[in-house]
């Protein structure tokens, strides 16, 4: 029997040793930086660039936390009264834009023969 552990039989050397290891914690800060914006811009690339103006009709989505099975994803049609970052003094409740989606179908969605409402 010998007195070493089977790892420094192996290797040479004890394993839960300290090894010498240096971090560069600027190249670590970088990466995570380069991680980060490789994540955002994969989460970003689907996203549609909604510019709702006044007049244009929306849905809100429902997100009162937790909600039955069978509750609607969104509440009833809403008017935009106000674009982003006018008319702060509005006694309306302001909603973020990531809470609304279109009444009216993307043109994809919708089929090539069909007629966009003008009314809308």
């Amino acid at each position: 029997m010998s007195n070493a552990s089977p790892a420094q039989a192996a290797f040479g050397r004890d394993m839960i040793a300290d090894i010498a290891h240096k971090t560069d914690w600027a190249e670590q800060y970088q990466r995570k930086l380069d991680q980060v914006a490789r994540n955002n811009k994969r989460e970003n690339a689907k996203r549609r660039d909604w510019q709702y103006v006044p007049g244009h009709r929306v849905l809100l989505k429902n997100d009162a936390g937790v909600q039955p099975k069978m509750a609607p994803l969104y509440s009833v049609s809403y008017e935009v009264i106000a674009g982003a970052r006018t008319e702060r003094w509005c006694w309306k409740r302001a909603v973020t834009s990531r809470r609304c989606t279109s009444v009216v179908p993307v043109k994809s969605q919708r089929g090539e023969d069909c007629q966009k409402d003008q009314d809308l």
